[in-house]
């Protein structure tokens, strides 16, 4: 599966395997709900080890996200980006916006 979540009392994490575009908006955007529907949830690690490309949209997705969780003070962390990957989020200008582990 290409993107899979998990929630553990105050952590939750979103991994993504493969290409993070457009086809999995469906799975995110579900995803993203489960978590916020946890109020014990005060961190989340998007784990992107196996994420081996991501487009505009997937930006687009982390962006909404990030925009969400705060209005609920929840943390959001971007992990495990493979040398390519952290290139795309340093040209984005992420970590303007989320910190990059």
């Amino acid at each position: 599966m290409p993107l899979s979540y998990q929630i553990r009392d105050t952590e939750a994490s979103i991994s993504i395997r493969g290409q993070f575009d457009f086809s999995l908006h469906g799975d995110f955007r579900a995803a993203s709900r489960a978590i916020m529907a946890s109020p014990a949830v005060q961190c989340v690690d998007i784990n992107l080890q196996d994420t081996e490309t991501l487009d505009s949209s997937a930006l687009g997705m982390l962006l909404v996200l990030r925009e969400q969780l705060s209005r609920h003070q929840v943390k959001l962390l971007i992990t495990h980006a493979r040398p390519g990957i952290r290139q795309i989020l340093a040209i984005a200008r992420f970590e303007k916006f989320f910190q990059i582990d």
